[in-house]
């Protein structure tokens, strides 16, 4: 018996399809995403879905790990080396406004601030000859700052380094030689090697921000799975689609940036295609993030270029509109109104009703309390839900608004869905499409649970899995083709209690 198994590694929960090449079945299976050491999140879902890993003939996976860390601004903190005089060119950016008619548009906050900015002597021309050797010297003088105050990443970006990248590389050298393998060094020219500075500078960044996150958890996962005897390489989902191994994916971090949400993607493709609809917006709503994107003629929603959290990207990628919302997002009072997200309450500590040790109002708690999830159910049966510690998070916050805690409760989950439609229209609307069109598929955790409030918004029409959160990892394992033309057969994990009524899992936002 073999498997060909997907997984996710999301900001709460890490969740497994494992699809039986023998008889054409799939398994799926849940459990939390540990922060401190992934793989034991990981190897928590699979032994719930596979009982050895040496029966595993092909595996994927998709990971919102750096995704998560620029949403939350947990990243890696930067160093950014640049042309002498270029110093500015990340903070200017462009003058376009994004949102013409919004006025309380504001640039998002750089994630690398002036002071934390360096310059190189070298120039090269437009043609990428050589005007004015590279400052070395500088160039280790910004490497024995990085060590001095603590930069876990490096990121270079030089002019015209995308038709003459010898200054990047020298620089790469040195900083390699001067700070080893403890401090990321990311080249522009190697991240993009296009035209257009800001974009190409702010790739760089996104990398530097990100990839300490993700060469962590890919390397203790490779690390771990061989030492229990998987036999074939780890492959990782890019953003645009398409797979590559653990190794590309170790040293092109930014790649895998979308990773976890385009598995959904993929697997919303698929779907349209069994529906027959050639339209669909696809939702994810998991623990930390509402991921927005969209099938158009059948085929997903591709290009050369396009934006993170605000954020200019220079790679190809799912066309993909991200915002913090999901079942973690915390809820707050802030000038006497109520706020959702951008912060989750992630795996650890959680939402209140998680039993953790979270002590502040979130989504799924605003669920809980108002009856929408089975606490007896959660996870697929693996967790029951702690509702008095949800009713009291909410309560609390209800307090400083003067609000019931009902009432506050149904305010969360309206605020949340007020922002995950706007979301919608940014791809949609703003960009001449009618939303009444497309066909909503809704998946992760707490998707579906959302799904008729959007769906009204739009007035569209909804489609909801009956294992949400499993859909991107069908989209993953789905995407080199399975033995099987036919739809699905999805099954909960073999090891997960089965209810009474026969009622299928309810997951979380994760």
């Amino acid at each position: 018996m073999t498997y060909r198994v997907a997984m996710d590694i999301g900001g709460t929960f890490t969740d497994v399809v494992a699809h039986d090449e023998t008889r054409g079945t799939y398994l799926a299976a849940k459990a939390p995403t540990t922060p401190g050491d992934l793989a034991e999140g990981v190897f928590a879902s699979l032994g719930r879905a596979v009982d050895d890993p040496g029966d595993i003939s092909f595996f994927v996976h998709g990971t919102t790990q750096g995704l998560n860390a620029l949403l939350e601004r947990k990243g890696a903190r930067v160093l950014l080396l640049t042309s002498a005089g270029m110093r500015d060119v990340y903070r200017i950016a462009r003058g376009n406004r994004d949102r013409m008619f919004d006025l309380h548009y504001r640039k998002p906050t750089p994630l690398v601030g002036t002071a934390d900015t360096a310059e190189a002597g070298g120039r090269l021309d437009w043609r990428g000859t050589e005007l004015v050797p590279l400052d070395e010297e500088a160039v280790r003088a910004a490497a024995r700052r990085a060590r001095a105050e603590g930069f876990a990443a490096v990121a270079v970006s030089f002019l015209f380094s995308y038709v003459g990248p010898a200054h990047e590389l020298r620089a790469g050298e040195i900083l390699a030689e001067e700070l080893g393998e403890d401090v990321m060094v990311v080249l522009s020219h190697q991240v993009a090697r296009e035209w257009r500075e800001y974009e190409r500078t702010s790739s760089a960044v996104l990398d530097a921000y990100t990839g300490p996150v993700v060469r962590r958890g890919l390397g203790r996962i490779e690390e771990r799975f061989a030492e229990r005897g998987l036999a074939v390489p780890v492959q990782v989902m890019q953003s645009s689609g398409g797979i590559v191994d653990a190794a590309y994916a170790r040293r092109h971090p930014l790649q895998t940036l979308l990773s976890g949400p385009v598995g959904g993607t993929m697997g919303g493709t698929a779907a349209a295609a069994l529906l027959g609809r050639p339209n669909a917006i696809c939702v994810d709503m998991g623990g930390t993030s509402f991921d927005v994107s969209l099938v158009l003629d059948g085929r997903p929603d591709v290009s050369n270029e396009g934006s993170a959290d605000g954020f200019p990207v220079l790679m190809p990628l799912v066309n993909l509109h991200t915002i913090g919302a999901g079942g973690g997002s915390l809820a707050y009072a802030e000038a006497g109104g109520l706020r959702v997200g951008p912060e989750s309450a992630g795996a650890v500590p959680g939402p209140a009703c998680y039993g953790r040790g979270g002590t502040r109002a979130t989504v799924t708690d605003a669920n809980a309390v108002l009856g929408r999830v089975d606490p007896e159910w959660f996870a697929g049966g693996h967790m029951t839900l702690d509702v008095a510690a949800a009713r009291g998070a909410v309560g609390e916050l209800a307090g400083e608004l003067g609000l019931g805690p009902m009432e506050l409760a149904s305010g969360i989950c309206s605020v949340a869905n007020a922002k995950m439609a706007q979301a919608i229209r940014t791809l949609t609307v703003e960009h001449g499409r009618e939303p009444r069109e497309f066909v909503l598929f809704a998946f992760g955790g707490a998707g579906p649970m959302h799904a008729v409030e959007i769906a009204r918004a739009g007035r569209g029409g909804g489609r909801g899995p009956p294992l949400p959160r499993r859909v991107l990892r069908v989209g993953h394992a789905r995407h080199r083709g399975t033995t099987r033309p036919d739809p699905p057969v999805l099954h909960p994990g073999r090891h997960a209690r089965r209810r009474r009524d026969g009622r299928g899992a309810r997951g979380p936002g994760g």
